[in-house]
């Protein structure tokens, strides 16, 4: 359906973000009908329910949201090429960017993209009832869909900003004196939006993802899990009895999270990996989703893909690109397979040049170029299938020297270190005599591919290695032995220490990554690495489980991914579940080991014992949920924001203070209103906004 602004309801263009900009109408726009009309039809209805889901992609698999919402945090840092580190580094503005793609957090445009998401879910819950075209059962589904979603919308937008304007129903008019609206109050019109969508979804028979309105699409369950989450983050963030109306919002929590857990019919892969392998990329088949976004398969054209225009420039105002990924001039698409790969094929030199001769072990595949040549045999080896999972070499974001501790510390009995890090770039053995430098790379084992897919469903451990980075320190007898064993085999890139390491320290708090080549090697004595892309801001460890792991050969190595993206997931309820017993004097260390057993290599023990604590809680988080659009929020609402980057991220711990647990209300917003409101407003130690004044209107977040 080719997005296009429908023009038949006042849409108060507002600098608040209330535009109501939306496609619910096909190509041929009803111009001059009223929306009662044009909303009594099967495609005026089931195209306004289409267009707010179609906000989903703005956030979701999108470069700017993953930086708001888990960057900045203890588990990643930002890379040499990123496009957010004024922000990450907490040097954040209000003002807004406009098209910028250098340097943007994207927060002014988010803020007008959620509140025009929730405008359209607005106009669906007033004219669904109405419609006459559609039965009882199909109504009480829509009302299900525009209940989800507008909770989902404010749920992200009172995690970022706090309080904010709260719309209930459709804008009809420009509003020019918002009112923000404090955070439980908003708490609870989620959870009550929450209720009433698994009311009407329970009412329509919705209670399986296969039941749902149309695919990609929530379900009863979808809605729970929400309810679920929301709980929760209300409770840790503003405390257990904060939303009138809700009681202890832990035992909220905990209830929905069991329920979930118990009939959603939700299940666990047995191998970790098939959660995120790409033949099991559509969320309506993965037994672990609960709602995903979803991504058409097909990459070639149209704009299904793309969040709607804008309202602005009489409906064909464009996101920026860093939100639709590539622009409306294409089907648009996921960019999370380009967020955490580094420079495996264009970096430095040592292995040969990014190329097809018998000089060079890697190539980024290309369409009719996935071949390269052999100096062992004379001919072209097809690589395809192995290197194009490897993705592009963005550069965006690297692990922190923590997170990297942390999951080398689950290495021996959990499938996550696998299924999540990937710590080498391997090449088949008919390639091992192509690069000069590492005469001997023949003489290492290699991993048959079949053998590793059938182990893995993916090829990442087959082959042998072209570059290794190890956790070691290379100063240590370890690291050395592990040098010498390399030499002439293979690159070798130290956590820290040794010749070319990824971090500047072995200490979490000070490590850095590093910048810059090394004009002479200590391990060979030549300027192999003098190449500043040897750099640990541009060559460093992987997170892998949003790589496009099957070979695809009508998108080799491609730019953006039809990879749906799950938002809500069966294992993020034991996290909720363990959290709330946690607070309430559950068995937290019961339903912790209930996950990881579920995430046991075969034959171990990777349960956990002693006293379990928020940390716990959240290196669990870390592990299972790392990349998911959550780390920052987790940090701030369990009020650990601040510690941990001071603890565990170099990058933002100078700049980072009490007052970055919000972000800043947008410029132009302000400036747009008549209430500008001067009210005392303050934050207490754990971030939390206090107030001494109950003076009404729109007021700047504090500090900025």
């Amino acid at each position: 359906m080719k997005k296009i602004l429908s023009m038949f309801f006042v849409t108060a263009a507002f600098a608040l973000g209330t535009t109501s900009c939306s496609d619910f109408l096909e190509e041929d726009n009803k111009t001059g009908e009223t929306a009662d009309l044009a909303y009594n039809t099967i495609s005026g209805i089931d195209g306004l329910i289409e267009s707010a889901y179609d906000y989903t992609h703005g956030w979701w698999g999108k470069e700017p949201s993953l930086g708001l919402a888990e960057m900045g945090s203890d588990l990643f840092y930002f890379g040499y090429d990123n496009k957010q580190k004024s922000m990450l580094k907490y040097d954040l503005s209000a003002e807004a960017l406009g098209n910028n793609v250098a340097d943007n957090p994207c927060l002014d445009q988010y803020w007008e993209m959620f509140y025009a998401g929730v405008d359209v879910c607005n106009n669906a819950l007033k004219y669904v009832p109405t419609c006459t075209v559609i039965d009882d059962n199909k109504k009480a589904a829509y009302l299900g869909d525009a209940y989800f979603l507008r909770a989902l919308y404010y749920s992200q937008m009172v995690a970022m900003w706090g309080p904010i304007p709260y719309n209930a129903e459709p804008v009809s008019a420009i509003n020019n004196n918002p009112v923000r609206v404090p955070e439980d109050e908003i708490y609870g019109h989620i959870l009550d939006d929450l209720k009433l969508s698994m009311e009407n979804y329970k009412k329509a028979n919705i209670m399986t993802v296969k039941a749902a309105t149309s695919t990609g699409r929530a379900y009863y369950y979808s809605a729970e899990a929400l309810y679920a989450r929301v709980a929760l983050y209300a409770a840790s963030w503003l405390g257990a009895n904060s939303v009138d109306g809700y009681g202890n919002l832990y035992n909220e929590a905990l209830a929905a999270a069991n329920d979930v857990i118990s009939n959603s019919g939700a299940k666990f892969y047995g191998r970790y990996s098939d959660t995120w392998n790409m033949n099991n990329e559509e969320a309506t088949d993965n037994t672990e989703n609960l709602f995903a976004v979803h991504y058409t398969n097909d990459l070639s054209a149209g704009r299904d893909n793309c969040v709607p225009y804008r309202f602005s420039d009489g409906g064909t105002g464009q996101y920026n690109s860093l939100i639709t990924r590539t622009g409306y001039s294409r089907q648009g698409g996921s960019a999370s397979l380009l967020m955490f790969p580094s420079l495996w094929n264009n970096g430095c030199d040592d292995i040969g040049p990014n190329g097809q001769t018998d000089k060079s072990v890697f190539f980024r595949m290309a369409a009719g170029k996935t071949t390269i040549k052999s100096k062992m045999t004379g001919e072209n080896v097809e690589c395809g299938k192995y290197y194009s999972p490897y993705g592009r070499g963005f550069t965006r974001y690297l692990p922190s020297l923590y997170f990297w501790q942390l999951l080398e510390s689950v290495k021996e009995t959990d499938q996550r270190y696998n299924g999540t890090l990937l710590t080498a770039y391997r090449i088949p053995y008919e390639l091992s005599k192509n690069p000069a430098k590492y005469p001997k790379m023949s003489e290492q084992e290699f991993k048959d591919y079949d053998e590793a897919y059938k182990e893995d469903g993916n090829y990442f451990n087959g082959g042998g290695i072209a570059i290794l980075y190890s956790i070691l320190d290379g100063n240590s007898a370890e690291g050395q032995a592990l040098q010498a064993e390399a030499k002439d085999k293979y690159r070798l890139q130290f956590a820290f220490g040794g010749d070319i390491p990824v971090y500047t320290s072995g200490d979490p708090a000070k490590a850095l990554p590093t910048e810059g080549g090394k004009a002479k090697s200590d391990v060979y004595g030549d300027d192999r690495y003098k190449s500043e892309k040897i750099e640990g801001r541009r060559s460093y460890p992987c997170i892998k489980k949003f790589l496009d792991d099957q070979y695809n050969p009508s998108y080799p190595t491609h730019d953006l991914s039809y990879r749906d993206i799950m938002v809500l997931r069966l294992a993020e309820m034991y996290l909720i579940k363990a959290e709330a017993e946690l607070a309430t004097g559950g068995n937290a260390l019961s339903t912790i080991n209930e996950l990881r057993k579920a995430r046991a290599i075969s034959g171990k023990d990777n349960s956990i014992s002693g006293t379990v604590d928020i940390e716990t809680i959240l290196r669990e988080r870390a592990l299972e949920l790392c990349g998911e659009y959550q780390r920052w929020f987790d940090l701030k609402r369990t009020h650990t924001l601040l510690s941990h980057v001071k603890a565990y991220n170099a990058q933002a711990s100078g700049n980072i203070e009490v007052k970055h647990y919000y972000r800043p209300i947008p410029l132009n917003e302000l400036e747009a209103v008549t209430n500008r409101a001067d009210i005392s407003v303050s934050q207490d130690a754990s971030g939390v906004l206090q107030y001494t004044s109950t003076a009404e209107g729109m007021w700047q977040n504090p500090g900025y």
